[in-house]
């Protein structure tokens, strides 16, 4: 009787363990080496709750956050954003400007999900002002 307890039992704790591993390896921050972070939770539209991070608190931010929707990233240097953009083997989709911000719009095989605009699926979105970037997927929400 004992054993059998002890068998259920490790089936049940392996079974939590095994829906819990792919949710604590996609926490992980998606842009590295960025100066902040943006994290959207709840929606994946311009709805969405958004919660800021200094680049020394992201992963922890990243991690309390339940309904994780989204991230974004900025970066100083425009070529470090387009390094992420790299990184994930984008294609780019369409772009477009408006005033002094030109933004870019890719579609990453890397990346889960996306939004769809002007008949595309969009998962990673850069935003170039000046000499600085952000970058974020799906998109890029409130000001960059």
């Amino acid at each position: 009787m004992r054993g059998r307890w002890f068998t259920v039992m490790g089936a049940l704790v392996l079974s939590l363990v095994l829906l819990a591993v792919p949710q604590l390896l996609d926490k992980g921050l998606l842009f590295d080496g960025a100066q902040s972070y943006t994290f959207y939770a709840q929606s994946e539209s311009s709805q969405a709750r958004i919660v800021q991070a200094e680049a020394s608190e992201a992963f922890a931010v990243k991690w309390g956050i339940a309904s994780l929707t989204g991230e974004s990233a900025r970066y100083e240097k425009a070529e470090d954003a387009f390094a992420q953009v790299k990184k994930y083997r984008a294609k780019l989709l369409f772009s477009r400007t408006v005033g002094d911000v030109t933004d870019y719009y890719y579609y990453s095989p890397c990346l889960r999900g996306g939004v769809e605009l002007e008949g595309n699926c969009v998962n990673l979105h850069v935003a170039v002002h000046g000499a600085s970037a952000s970058i974020g997927s799906p998109l890029i929400f409130g000001s960059y």
